[in-house]
């Protein structure tokens, strides 16, 4: 077997490589912390939103 001429991963390569492998387990860290931060407040937004009476019927959440 050959060796190539030269190495995929190198001083130059490694941080590209680091960053393109790990950017994706970073973005589903965020979209799973998102999700369940929205999971998490899906019981509280009823108690929350109430509906206020005037001219117009608008929903008013605090």
């Amino acid at each position: 077997m050959r060796y190539p001429l030269v190495p995929l991963v190198n001083d130059l390569t490694f941080p590209l490589l680091f960053f393109w492998f790990c950017l994706p387990f970073g973005l589903l860290l965020i979209l799973l912390i998102i999700w369940l931060h929205l999971l998490l407040n899906e019981g509280n937004d009823a108690a929350i939103c109430m509906v206020v009476p005037n001219w117009r019927t608008t929903l008013v959440c605090k």
